[in-house]
């Protein structure tokens, strides 16, 4: 399994005080069913993708231990499921974060930074489980096709100063595109093979009927 990073700007991204003062980063880090711009394959192949309501649901059911970290920088840890320091929610909406950053440096940055709306950007990274972790689909009129993201694993969350999606196609080498027209054609050949078949099984058994009348 790959591990992939998704980034988007999120509505709503907020700090919070608790009762004692201390800062909450609140916001969502997975929005269910949101439509992606048009991302590019290792080959060149665009597609677009959304992440079902569901994806996550194996993983979470197993408290996984999943950190969050200031722009993707493992030395920057901000928290972490484990200790209670990351809390992560499922709603109808997507994947909610209650993040409680750590007396640091780069905490207090993370939610200055945040609060004056200078960082706007969630990012997550996961890792689709298997083959069946992923559906695809043709492209529709457009020719562009459809990845809807069904099992995953989640690893971190991470607020972000450059949100994803920019106006230029995303480049994504991990993802291949089905080559959907070598399926098409394929199934074309087997269904008139069988077609073929089935005329001559036809022909033989007219052949049959006749030898017998006789």
């Amino acid at each position: 399994m790959e591990t992939e990073r998704r980034t988007f700007e999120i509505d709503g991204l907020e700090v919070r005080a608790l009762e004692d003062g201390a800062p909450l980063i609140v916001g969502y880090a997975v929005v269910f069913n949101s439509m992606s711009e048009v991302m590019v394959d290792a080959r060149g192949r665009k597609f677009r993708e959304r992440i079902a309501p569901g994806t996550f649901d194996r993983i979470l059911a197993g408290a996984p231990d999943v950190r969050a970290l200031w722009n993707h920088n493992a030395d920057l840890p901000l928290g972490r499921t484990r200790n209670n320091t990351l809390r992560i929610v499922k709603d109808g909406q997507g994947l909610r974060i209650e993040l409680k950053p750590p007396p640091t440096t780069w905490g207090t940055d993370a939610s200055v930074s945040i609060r004056r709306g200078d960082v706007s950007g969630m990012s997550f990274a996961f890792a689709v489980n298997g083959q069946a972790g992923d559906v695809w689909e043709k492209g529709g009129a457009d020719g562009i096709a459809m990845r809807t993201i069904v099992d995953a694993d989640l690893y971190e969350v991470s607020p972000v100063t450059f949100p994803a999606y920019p106006a230029t196609q995303v480049m994504v080498r991990s993802v291949t595109v089905p080559d959907f027209e070598s399926d098409s054609q394929a199934a074309d050949e087997i269904n008139e093979r069988d077609a073929d078949r089935a005329v001559v099984a036809a022909r033989l058994q007219h052949d049959m009927d006749i030898l017998r009348r006789r």
